[in-house]
């Protein structure tokens, strides 16, 4: 019976043993559900944030990301490369767009241009600048640039040492994004490199030129044409002429094809049935598959008949829609066409009322250039004020001298301020004008526009000094 009963409890025990490790198994497995569900409660914020840094790298490697900044009217980054590409490569390939350009450049530039001041040591500065960095021949690529790309990206570095400031401009497809001021779109904080001309290293941010940052040793400054309101980046001279330059290449080559082939021909022998039969007339191929020069002779008997044959291309005369396409370009260049070459599509009367309108553009252009040229200077000699050389000036006198557009306007400018000076002087005797309004309307009509006030004083200055 002791037996019997030990062996009970022990099975009683057993069961009691083996209930407790099912319970305490699913207690164990509820908690670590529970373990679980907090961990990934507790732990998504910062598993979300590894994975979107790791997205961010990824984007910022491989991709432009679009930041923050004033909403502008711009075209896409993509749309816009495409375009600068397309520019640089008609400018490249395409002589229409070359001679579009060079026209710009060539009226723009001129003999070259010439910045001066009446302050002797900005003067100095300047010419040490202008030497230095090569500008006499630099403007020229420079003029060439902004009319392909409508925009200028000078990077300007400043030697610590001696407070010059060194040149050199950037190509346009480099720069794939400019930030501004959230609340003025106008003022340009910084700019965007892309990766290509930067080493491939993520790009780089370079600061904009202002006069809070003159110890960045390096700067950029940014000029555009073509700007519409609302736009950041400027636009391309070629941009519009774009489409049509490439539909005039291809009918110029259409063209060509087609008269290239009109006057090919070849030559047809036709063998009478000779006594050979295929053997002879294999012989004959042989003799003549080299076919005869021009202006050789060839004997043959009644047996062979030679004929000319050639194709017939129905080439219609097409001048006229090259023309029609040439007209479009050179309206988008604002040029007439006797600028391009085609001097028969006008007489020397119309030529001459024609090229008022193009005269107009480019002296506007040299204003635009002007403008790049002396905001890029004060921007080097404040940079050199703040490194000890020269001495802070508030108004440091500084003007661009251009080229004359034309030889006929020195005629007509001179002739008009001929008569505007005997004019001027019988209204002077009788009191007519004063003294102020006779020399603004003598430099009115001499063509140039000067500050009045500074003449009369110079006039003073050089009375005292007489």
């Amino acid at each position: 019976m002791k037996d019997a009963g030990d062996r009970h409890a022990g099975s009683t025990r057993l069961a009691m043993t083996g209930a407790g490790s099912v319970v305490a198994g699913e207690q164990r497995g509820w908690l670590a559900r529970l373990r679980h569900g907090l961990a990934e409660r507790w732990f998504a914020d910062v598993i979300t944030a590894r994975v979107e840094n790791a997205v961010r790298v990824l984007d910022d490697e491989y991709w432009t990301q679009i930041r923050g900044g004033a909403p502008t009217l711009d075209r896409e980054w993509s749309v816009r490369r495409e375009n600068l590409d397309d520019a640089l490569e008609a400018w490249r390939a395409n002589p229409l767009a070359r001679r579009i350009v060079a026209l710009t450049t060539d009226y723009v530039i001129g003999s070259g241009i010439a910045v001066l001041s009446d302050s002797d040591w900005v003067q100095r500065y300047v010419d040490e600048f202008w030497a230095l960095n090569g500008m006499a021949a630099r403007l020229y690529a420079w003029c060439d640039e902004l009319t392909r790309s409508g925009e200028l990206f000078i990077l300007l570095r400043t030697d610590p040492v001696s407070g010059m400031s060194f040149v050199r401009a950037l190509p346009a497809q480099w720069i794939d994004e400019v930030e501004v001021d959230p609340d003025d779109y106008e003022r340009e904080l910084r700019y965007h490199q892309s990766p290509p001309g930067a080493g491939g290293d993520g790009g780089r941010w370079w600061p904009a030129v202002s006069e809070g940052n003159t110890g960045e040793e390096e700067v950029i400054l940014h000029h555009a044409i073509n700007r519409p309101v609302g736009c950041v980046r400027g636009e391309s001279d070629l941009g519009p002429m774009l489409p049509w330059l490439r539909r005039y290449r291809d009918w110029l080559e259409n063209r060509v094809r087609l008269n290239k082939f009109k006057t090919a021909f070849l030559w047809d022998v036709t063998i009478a049935g000779s006594p050979g039969g295929a053997e002879a007339l294999r012989q004959k191929r042989f003799r003549y598959q080299t076919a005869p020069e021009p202006g050789s002779i060839i004997v043959h008997d009644d047996s062979e008949t030679w004929d000319a044959v050639t194709p017939n291309i129905d080439a219609w005369d097409a001048k006229e829609d090259g023309k029609a396409i040439r007209l479009m370009i050179a309206a988008g260049a604002g040029v007439p066409l006797h600028f391009m070459g085609e001097g028969e599509s006008a007489t020397r009367a119309t030529a001459a009322e024609m090229g008022d309108p193009t005269f107009r553009h480019y002296y506007g252009r040299q204003l635009a250039f002007g403008d790049l040229l002396l905001d890029l200077l004060r921007h080097a000699i404040r940079r050199a004020n703040a490194r000890g050389r020269g001495r802070p000036l508030n108004d440091l006198k500084l003007r661009c001298s251009f080229p004359d557009i034309t030889k006929h306007d020195n005629l007509e400018l001179a002739q008009s301020a001929a008569a505007i000076a005997g004019a001027l002087e019988v209204y002077a005797r009788q009191g007519w004008v004063d003294r102020r309004t006779a020399i603004e309307l003598a430099m009115r009509f001499a063509g140039e526009l000067v500050d009045v006030e500074r003449v009369i004083e110079r006039v003073k200055e050089e009375k005292q000094g007489a």
